[in-house]
C-alpha cells in the first residue's frame, strides 16, 4: 500500500469516527430531551445531519447507540486480561484493566449523564443494561479463573466477579449522578478496588 493509500485510509477512518460520534451525541441529546421511546432513528439521523440509511451503517438500532460504549468495554476487558504481565496480583491486574477502560471511556461530562438518565427512565433499557452486567460478570469470572487457575475455583471466581462488577457500576453511577470529573471518578474507582483487594488477593480455600 502506498503512502497516499495510507493517508486516504486514515482520513476515511477519521471521518467515520466523527460520524459515529455525531450520531452518538445526537442520540443522547434527544434521549435526554424527549425520552428514549419517543426518539426515532429518523430523529437521530436528522439531528446528526445524515440520511437515515447512513445511521444503519454505524448502528443496527437506537439501542446500540446507547450501549455502544458498554459493548466496546466488554471486548476491551477480554483483550486487557490477555495483555497482563505474569505474576501480577489480581487486584493490581483489575486496577490496570480499570485504568485502561477509563482511558477510553467517557467517565464524565454530558454523555455520561445523558446515558444514566436514559437508563434510569426506561424499564426496558434497565433490563438491557442488566443483561450486559450479567455478561460482564460471566466474562470477568472466566478471565479470573483462566488467569489465576491456582488461586480461584469457579465459585470464588464468580463471587468475586459479581462483587467487582457491582462495586464498579455503583461507583460510576454515583459519580455520574453527582457530576464528578473523570479524575475524581477514577479516584473513586480505585477506592472501591482498595475495599475489594483483600478478597481478590486471597487464594480460594479448596476442599
Amino acid at each position: 500500500m502506498t503512502g497516499g493509500d495510507d493517508e486516504t485510509l486514515g482520513l476515511r477512518e477519521r471521518k467515520k469516527r466523527r460520524t459515529r460520534e455525531a450520531l452518538t451525541d445526537a442520540a443522547l441529546a434527544l434521549f435526554a430531551e424527549r425520552g428514549y421511546e419517543r426518539t426515532t432513528v429518523a430523529d437521530i439521523a436528522a439531528a446528526a445531519d445524515i440520511a437515515p440509511r447512513t445511521f444503519f451503517s454505524y448502528f443496527p438500532n437506537k439501542e446500540a447507540v446507547l450501549f455502544a460504549g458498554t459493548d466496546q468495554r466488554l471486548e476491551l476487558i477480554a483483550a486487557a486480561f490477555a495483555d497482563l504481565p505474569d505474576g501480577l496480583e489480581p487486584v493490581n491486574a483489575i486496577r490496570r484493566i480499570v485504568d485502561r477502560i477509563a482511558d477510553m471511556a467517557d467517565l464524565a461530562g454530558p454523555q455520561r449523564l445523558q446515558r444514566v438518565g436514559a437508563l434510569l427512565s426506561d424499564t426496558g433499557l434497565q433490563a438491557m443494561a442488566l443483561q450486559r452486567l450479567f455478561t460482564a460478570e460471566r466474562l470477568i469470572a472466566e478471565q479470573l479463573r483462566t488467569t489465576y487457575p491456582d488461586r480461584y475455583d469457579d465459585a470464588i471466581a464468580r463471587t468475586l466477579s459479581g462483587a467487582l462488577v457491582g462495586a464498579l457500576v455503583a461507583t460510576v453511577l454515583h459519580c455520574a449522578e453527582r457530576g464528578y470529573s473523570a479524575e475524581r471518578t477514577r479516584t473513586e474507582l480505585h477506592r472501591a478496588l482498595d475495599l475489594l483487594g483483600p478478597g481478590l488477593n486471597r487464594p480460594a480455600q479448596r476442599r
